[in-house]
């Protein structure tokens, strides 16, 4: 018999006690089974799939503890996670406890995580809640999230079926499995956003396609809002092949509004325009804030100027002056009781000479954009130092932007990192996509071929840096220079989206615990501190025709449930 499979899910959900259904509850299993059994599906057939349920399933989350050895031969005790357990490497004590414990359920006859027992009464209770919804449709007040107001035209859905279909044709004809996976992703998220019956199954397709790296758009404009672009991480599939006309449909045009109004940040297209604006949004809020702290002449001028460029680009400027005018009463808040600001000077991009021999500033390591300088209570003279970032979303914010050339070196010390920037130039020139004349697609290969290429060597690096106590002094130093430590800068953090500011001490991020975890997923470098999983280091590589191939290290927060 033909059933929807979304829809018993959704059922399932619902009955459990909490709304989050769980493999490993013996209760919970019982429930599904009972949905299965209402809705005349064969016993047999359900037995089996709730047998595979519980002999596989092993919470992500659950603590796997081993012993860890230094090369000087000291054993201490340990602790992760069973997900980053089971993906460290195969001799690594903490897989080999993680596998353990996998053969250990695999085995069992008491399965391990089903320790709650069900009783006579829980299993009446549960037949009798299931059987009594046993048609298909489940009223709309009952269901987990908002539903959808307007779905997508019927020749809207045809279309998007179509390009879908084709994507999953061509994730079939794939050597490469790390492509092979990011096309599927694409192709299940998209097609899950567009039979999506809640706004909230929508909002989760839009953002594992951004986590994974598979979509771009243009800076958003009424003339350029339902651009949705495939981005080179899935090479092979049309870069405008979701896009559905010239300048998008209903389903890029929604996808659009749910980044926007979820404050997703999104890599951009690689044109001029694009750049422009998203460059000049940084540099607004830099000039704004030193502008409304110190209105000189100079301050002032430059101010109205990219007033002005802000507005013929398609911005709201009026939006963006009051953001800066909330990041100005912040700052003026977090100066000492009786302090007056006598002169505020902006750094940023003016050059790293210059900056070195007026004010000292090495450009390199410390991430100085604006300077407040200030008398305080007794007339004396200091100085702020700040770093300014606006983003959409302020749990995840780029901390640095670094070239390739000798980033093994300058990040993993000599004796890893060099041989990772000797191979630089074999790499780029067996992937040049800046060669002239190539197409479209083969550019998005070469592209992606040279990220994943050069990430998997960064990775790898900083993985045989974990091992060793040396190695994780290393990556704590890697980790503070990431984020400009020791140099006395305040980090100013706009939220472009809700204009709300905050403006973190110089110590903030320069903290870390070890020991540390490395994970790449074909596309990007996630360094986590194992003691604190809520905040981690992401490294992505950019690849633009005109420059050189540069590192982003992102600094993300784990958004919470």
């Amino acid at each position: 018999m033909s059933f929807d499979l979304g829809k018993l899910f959704i059922e399932w959900r619902r009955i459990v006690p909490n709304g989050v259904p769980n493999p490993g509850n013996a209760y919970h299993l019982v429930l599904l089974k009972e949905i299965c059994l209402a809705k005349g599906m064969d016993r047999q057939i359900v037995d089996n799939v709730i047998l595979t349920l519980e002999k596989k399933e092993i919470d992500p989350d659950t603590k796997i503890k081993y012993k860890y050895k230094d090369p000087e031969g000291n054993e201490t005790d340990r602790e992760t996670t069973y997900k980053s357990a089971i993906n460290r490497d195969k001799e690594h004590p903490a897989y080999k406890a993680a596998k353990a414990l996998q053969d250990k359920e695999d085995g069992s006859e008491d399965k391990g995580v089903n320790t709650q027992k069900v009783t006579p009464q829980e299993f009446d209770a549960a037949e009798k809640s299931v059987v009594s919804n046993k048609d298909n449709d489940i009223p709309d007040e009952d269901k987990k999230g908002t539903p959808i107001e307007k779905g997508f035209g019927g020749k809207t859905k045809e279309n998007h079926k179509g390009y879908v279909d084709s994507a999953r044709k061509i994730a079939e004809q794939q050597d490469d499995d790390d492509l092979k996976k990011a096309i599927n992703v694409l192709s299940d998220s998209w097609d899950k956003f567009l039979n999506a019956e809640t706004k909230e199954e929508r909002v989760d397709s839009v953002r594992t396609m951004i986590d994974y790296g598979l979509i771009e758009r243009n800076q958003w404009s009424e003339k350029t809002k339902g651009k949705i672009y495939i981005s080179s991480n899935a090479a092979g599939v049309p870069y405008k092949h979701f896009m559905g006309g010239k300048q998008g449909d209903a389903v890029t045009d929604e996808i659009n509004k749910i980044i926007r109004e979820n404050g997703f940040e999104v890599d951009m297209r690689n044109n001029s325009a694009d750049r422009a604006l998203a460059d000049l949004s940084g540099k607004h809020n830099e000039a704004g804030v030193v502008a409304l702290l110190d209105p000189s002449e100079e301050n002032q001028k430059q101010y109205d100027e990219l007033r002005k460029k802000y507005q013929e680009l398609g911005n709201d400027d009026s939006e963006a002056h009051e953001q800066n005018q909330k990041a100005v009463e912040l700052i003026k808040e977090s100066l000492p009781e009786g302090s007056k600001v006598t002169k505020s000077i902006q750094v940023g991009g003016i050059g790293g000479s210059k900056l070195m021999d007026l004010y000292g500033i090495d450009e390199k390591v410390d991430p100085t954009d604006m300077l407040v300088v200030y008398d305080d209570k007794d007339g004396n003279e200091q100085t702020m130092k700040i770093s300014a970032k606006i983003y959409s979303n302020p749990n995840d914010i780029t901390m640095k932007n670094s070239g390739t050339k000798k980033a093994g070196r300058d990040y993993l010390g000599e004796e890893i990192g060099a041989p990772i920037d000797a191979k630089l130039d074999e790499l780029r020139e067996r992937n040049n996509y800046q060669e002239d004349g190539i197409s479209d697609q083969e550019q998005a290969e070469r592209k992606r071929q040279f990220r994943k290429e050069y990430l998997t060597m960064f990775g790898e690096g900083m993985e045989q840096l974990t091992k060793t106590e040396e190695g994780e002094k290393r990556l704590v130093q890697m980790w503070k220079d990431v984020h400009g430590c020791g140099h006395d800068v305040h980090t100013l953090i706009v939220n472009k989206k809700t204009g709300e500011s905050q403006l973190k001490e110089p110590e903030h991020y320069c903290d870390p615990k070890p020991p540390f975890e490395v994970i790449f997923d074909g596309t990007k470098v996630v360094i986590n501190l194992e003691t604190q999983t809520d905040e981690f280091v992401q490294i992505d590589c950019k690849t633009e025709m005109n420059s050189s191939p540069k590192l982003l290290f992102k600094h993300k927060v784990k958004k919470k449930k």
